[in-house]
């Protein structure tokens, strides 16, 4: 560990006057003469408030001299730690701590941290407001989305069409959880043309970074394509592609069930291959764009397979809460009821609530 000895010259001298100063003096190495209050030095960084420029950050090793009004902590790259005011002479040319052993020379480039007597040390803080960050990441946050859009008219046709989504996530640092319920609805002439419901649950929980386990389960019902139950769940693994706050896309793949029951007593058991893909960008401070697709064939006749793809633009009102939403749906079953077309297009506009 390495020794500071008091230096004898500096004892009562006048060289040191700025320690009688009412504020801290940083000198640089391109002869700037900084005043203020030194906050603390970490990092390799200094920081001072001036009365001028308000808080300054310094590279620290620009620094040729430390004077401060007050004692402070004062610890070296050698781990040694002294208390008391530093002052520096007037050309910045020696540096002293006046602490309880004496007055006892220093480098500013030894000097790793400075921190006011009576606080804790930066590091400790920072040690603090880690585990705190922590805390909070691991924590559940739950937010909630409600959308819905409907059209009437009367006259010459009545009809009537209207569809909403409920959406519920839970996520923290570590797994995500989303649960969804989405109807549709319509009228022609008070003949029912559509009457379908969609409803499930997805969990996915992080191995690494970007590597990610999956299970989901969904409950389907659809009047109009005959079909009583439609229920798929399914297990596997997925990667994140872009990770970001503003720019995300990943992937999955697993193994998975599938049951149908149709109006008639017709039903149909299949182990499926469960193939997604998520992307969301945030094209500008208003406006979002998303994408989902779902591709589920069947592992023992390919050729029987069901795709679903949502893409939709996300336009926030001035109070965020609110959205519009403009999207389209395409559904295609290879192989659909006798009477039914292979490809169902949607084309929607909702209004979206956020919750959180």
């Amino acid at each position: 560990m390495k020794t500071y000895k008091p230096h004898a010259t500096f004892v009562g001298m006048a060289l040191f006057s700025v320690v009688a100063a009412s504020a801290d003096v940083i000198t640089t190495s391109d002869g700037s003469r900084i005043v203020g209050t030194v906050e603390q030095v970490a990092d390799g960084k200094l920081v001072i408030q001036t009365e001028i420029a308000g808080r300054l950050t310094i590279d620290a090793s620009k620094i040729t001299g430390i004077t401060t009004e007050k004692p402070v902590h004062v610890e070296f790259s050698s781990g040694d730690t002294l208390v008391g005011p530093i002052a520096a002479s007037a050309d910045a040319s020696e540096t002293v701590v006046q602490s309880e052993l004496g007055n006892i020379s220093i480098s500013p480039a030894e000097i790793a941290m400075v921190w006011p007597e009576g606080e804790e040390s930066p590091r400790v803080v920072a040690i603090r407001a880690q585990a705190e960050a922590e805390i909070e990441a691991a924590k559940p946050k739950w937010s909630a989305v409600l959308e819905g859009g409907a059209t009437y008219t009367e006259g010459n046709r009545d009809t009537l069409e209207g569809h909403g989504r409920f959406d519920v996530k839970r996520t923290t640092s570590d797994d995500r959880l989303h649960l969804y319920l989405a109807g549709k609805y319509a009228e022609d002439d008070d003949d029912r043309t559509a009457n379908e419901y969609l409803g499930g649950i997805r969990y996915e929980h992080s191995l690494t970074e970007r590597w990610y386990w999956y299970a989901r389960t969904e409950l389907e019902y659809d009047e109009f394509e005959d079909l009583d139950l439609r229920a798929t769940a399914a297990f596997g693994g997925g990667y994140y592609w872009l990770k970001k706050p503003e720019h995300e896309l990943k992937t999955s793949l697993g193994l998975g069930y599938r049951h149908e029951s149709y109006d008639g007593g017709r039903t149909e058991d299949d182990a499926v291959v469960d193939l997604g893909l998520d992307y969301r960008i945030d094209l500008t401070p208003v406006a979002q764009f998303t994408h989902s697709t779902v591709y589920s064939p069947d592992i023992e006749d390919t050729a029987n397979y069901r795709l679903r793809l949502d893409t939709a633009l996300l336009i926030p009102f001035k109070d965020d809460r609110w959205a519009w939403k403009l999207g389209m749906t395409n559904e295609y079953n290879s192989r659909p009821q006798r009477g039914f077309e292979r490809l169902d297009n949607t084309y929607y506009t909702s209004i979206v609530l956020s919750l959180k």
